[in-house]
């Protein structure tokens, strides 16, 4: 909204002007003919008026729903709102932006970024089109820039999107970085050591012909582990490979169908001879019923010892691969989320391999998201213990799967087994008793990192941080033990100047900081961002953020704190009193204004989590509750009469914590001065709603 404080509703009269919006009936047709035939400039009262502005173009759109009851079109346009809006998992608090975000802008547009960052380090590596940036950012406002050329070493291409060196992979390598893009479709490796470039040359495996393709690339000291095909024009086969260390070895082409890869990982388990490999993706459904989703989600395990087989069928292949399904849906509700968009492993602090929380974003097709949370100890025992999908022999010794010491290859045997019958019965389910989701949502988040800390009691609590579709971060608390797992969806960040899609998010733990990238410019979002919460003491508690607390009458971070700090953070302990246990009034503000004119009074929803009320002296008059469309609370007065002036308040209400948000005082105006004002609303009405024209059209189609 570009207008916080009340401004006058500008009245729409079709035709002559002569009728009012509300009440005639008016079609959606007839609105958007209104519209296109008035073409009137917006005009604001000058600098210093008394009188309130009239309703910006923005804030109208914003809260078209007031008017929804007004006209036959009503229940497209309010679904229309309620698209992307309306949520079972709202944030608690919403900002665009804050002062301790350091932007830095590429310049012209990065179509595709990778981002490096040393856990401790202030800087952050950016690979994009030719370029490689470092954006250091020790001092906020001072951050430096400096940026290395990478250009394309081929000389001549089909078009000129071939010839670009996209940066597709960034590494430490030593003492330097190792760099790797496509190379004009000839995908080659550099390392830059102090300033200074390299080529190392042609490196398949390393990098893909195209951006856009789907890849994977895992390193684990001198080994190295891609799902890029070698060859451009054939290979089509997705496979996982190892292709850097002692035995170079790929998946057989029959184990998984048109993979798309997600993450891998190594784990180093209680014997070196178990390491193992895990790797997620998705990939088409083997059943064909339609009713079956077209994509299942699944984890893979390689033993990183494999020597590969006997024969000369399985010598040069993985010998110890098998898939399981990752189940995240939600019996209650019956919800299934099949299709697996990002994965975060959180390792345990004891260091015990087994308790390592594997966090996996999910979708449905209609873009609902679920988050679960599963155990690598877990999904060890599935692949230890299940018997193999459609064989129903004895397995053979050693059984399908099983990692061997000593350096031994697989019996042929069990090879062949495992290749005709790759993936197990039993499947992976999400931990806790329920086996259910952490949360679903209808949001649509496709990345997360998640940061484990300690609150200033001790407690311990893991945040996510979620990107959307929308360009914006959720940060949601989850606290309590598998058993009895508390969820908050406490913020949503805008990172960027220039709102963008997300293209890659990196997260410093010991820093407490997140790096994200889009198109434009790179973002350091602090993780305790406590200004943001408004409302004094109680504000600042109700927002449930653990990384903040009360201290000297400010919202401050328990990690800048000279002392101990007040927080509320478990909803189910009692709610800690403020040292000033009345809520501060809100400022009272005066406006004048003509009987029988319109009137808006909107007050912004800071938390999502409350109920906000306008209540004209003892009345209540507008309750909008948690979940409401509108960003704003809206009082929408049709016609001023002698009872409806005196005092208003916006109340917000978040369980026995009540806020008081607004505080509006309407008087009288002598009718001269007002008439001229309510011209100007009754000449614009036109020239305002033709803002709202795209959105109506839109709502039309949708419906």
């Amino acid at each position: 909204s570009e207008v916080s404080s009340p401004c006058l509703l500008p009245s729409l009269d079709p035709g002559s002007h002569s009728q009012d919006l509300k009440g005639t009936g008016l079609t959606l047709a007839d609105l958007c003919r209104t519209i296109l035939a008035q073409q009137l400039p917006v005009q604001h009262p000058a600098a210093g008026s008394p009188h309130p502005p009239l309703c910006s173009q923005k804030y109208f759109v914003s809260s078209l729903g007031v008017y929804a009851n007004s006209f036959a079109g009503a229940g497209v346009v309010q679904g229309l709102l309620a698209q992307g809006s309306a949520s079972t998992f709202l944030p608690i608090v919403s900002f665009l932006g804050h002062a301790r975000q350091d932007h830095i802008d590429f310049g012209p547009a990065e179509p595709h970024t990778v981002l490096f960052h040393e856990p401790g380090s202030s800087s952050v590596w950016v690979g994009g089109r030719s370029k490689l940036y470092l954006f250091d950012f020790p001092k906020g406002k001072n951050a430096s820039v400096h940026m290395v050329n990478i250009n394309s070493t081929k000389g001549s291409c089909r078009d000129k999107r071939d010839c670009e060196n996209y940066i597709t992979l960034l590494e430490k390598q030593g003492e330097g970085l190792l760099v790797c893009g496509t190379n004009a479709r000839r995908p080659s490796c550099w390392i830059l050591v102090n300033d200074t470039v390299m080529l190392l040359g042609e490196r398949k495996g390393y990098a893909p012909f195209s951006p856009d393709e789907n890849s994977l690339v895992l390193f684990d000291g001198d080994e190295v582990y891609s799902t890029i095909r070698k060859q451009e024009y054939n290979g089509k086969i997705p496979r996982f490979r190892r292709i850097k260390g002692e035995i170079e070895l790929y998946t057989s082409d029959t184990v998984m169908q048109n993979p798309q890869f997600i993450k891998a990982t190594i784990v180093h388990q209680d014997h070196a001879y178990d390491d193992k490999i895990y790797y997620f993706f998705r990939e088409d459904n083997p059943d064909k019923n339609p009713e079956a989703p077209l994509n299942v989600s699944r984890v893979a395990q390689l033993c990183k010892g494999d020597q590969g087989g006997e024969s000369s069928l399985s010598v040069s292949k993985w010998n110890t691969f098998l898939k399981a399904m990752l189940v995240c849906s939600d019996a209650a509700t019956n919800k299934n989320f099949n299709r697996l968009q990002d994965v975060f492993l959180l390792p345990d602090p004891n260091g015990q391999w087994r308790d390592t929380r594997v966090y996996g974003v999910f979708s449905n097709p209609w873009n609902y998201s679920a988050v679960c949370v599963y155990s690598l100890g877990d999904i060890d025992k599935v692949f230890r213990t299940s018997s193999l999908k459609g064989y129903h022999a004895g397995l053979p010794n050693p059984r399908p799967g099983k990692c061997l010491p000593d350096r031994q290859p697989i019996p042929t045997e069990t090879f062949q087994v495992a290749d005709s019958h790759p993936e197990v019965v039993q499947r992976v389910e999400p931990m806790g008793p329920l086996k259910t989701p952490l949360f679903h949502s209808k949001y649509h988040y496709q990345k997360v990192v998640v940061h484990r800390m300690h609150a200033s009691n001790g407690e311990t609590f893991h945040v996510l941080y979620l990107t959307t579709d929308k360009g914006t971060i959720h940060k949601v608390v989850e606290s309590g033990d598998q058993e009895h797992s508390l969820v908050f969806n406490i913020l949503e960040i805008q990172p960027f100047h220039r709102a963008a899609a997300i293209q890659a998010m990196s997260l410093d733990a010991d820093r407490r900081k997140l790096y994200v990238s889009s198109q434009w410019e790179v973002s350091q979002v602090p993780l305790d961002l406590c200004e943001v919460y408004n409302g004094g003491c109680h504000g600042c508690l109700m927002a449930r953020d653990p990384y903040c607390g009360w201290y000297q009458d400010r919202c401050v971070s328990i990690y800048s704190s000279q002392g101990p700090v007040l927080q509320s953070i478990n909803p189910t302990e009692p709610h800690r009193e403020c040292p000033n246990p009345k809520p501060e009034e809100a400022p009272l503000q005066k406006v004048s204004l003509a009987q029988n004119s319109r009137y808006y009074l909107s007050c912004p929803m800071e938390s999502r989590h409350a109920t906000y009320s306008w209540r004209h002296e003892k009345n209540v008059e507008q309750s909008c509750e948690p979940g409401h469309q509108s960003p704003n609370c809206i009082l929408f007065i049709e016609n001023l009469t002698d009872l409806q002036y005196g005092h208003y308040y916006c109340e917000a209400q978040e369980g026995s914590y009540l806020h008081e948000a607004q505080h509006w005082e309407l008087l009288r105006e002598d009718g001269a001065m007002a008439s001229h004002l309510l011209g100007h609303a009754r000449a614009l009405a036109a020239s305002l709603w033709l803002g709202i024209l795209p959105t109506l059209a839109l709502g039309l189609l949708v419906h």
